[in-house]
């Protein structure tokens, strides 16, 4: 990778909504990419940074020369959060841990850590888990 990419200021914020990490690129690309963790959208936003770059270089366009920055906006308490919420919903459908795992195609173990704050689920999973929240009826132990 070319030390000229770095250049870029990088973005890094939890989204909520999309249950991801969004990167942004703010002199060249905003909300450009998103991923399960810090270190996955760090790395796309490289790639793309360095793609932007060469473009540039091989088009002759101009572009300015930003200081280099990462900014990783945090969210304090994200799986608790999520953690509560899932419980919340678990206990609203009352249903056992064990039920509703089987009822979502996961493991016990699975449903426990994100209960616990452990884990939090996949973008997939939760989505589902938003469906549920609006349309509990659609479940079946």
């Amino acid at each position: 990778m070319s030390t000229d990419s770095k250049m870029f200021t990088r973005l890094i914020r939890w989204s909520a909504e999309d249950g991801l990490f969004v990167g942004s690129l703010p002199e060249i690309a905003p909300e450009c990419c998103h991923g399960q963790s810090v270190a996955e959208v760090a790395a796309l936003l490289d790639e793309i940074a360095e793609d932007s770059l060469q473009a540039c270089l091989e088009h002759g366009i101009p572009f300015d020369r930003p200081g280099s920055a990462m900014v990783i906006v945090p969210h304090a308490g994200r799986n608790s959060d999520t953690a509560a919420q899932v419980r919340e919903l678990r206990h609203s459908l009352q249903l056992s841990q064990g039920d509703f795992a089987a009822a979502l195609g996961i493991s016990k173990s699975t449903l426990s850590k994100w209960e616990s704050g452990e884990r939090r689920p996949d973008a997939a999973a939760a989505k589902l888990l938003r469906i549920l929240k609006q349309q509990p009826g659609c479940i079946t132990a």
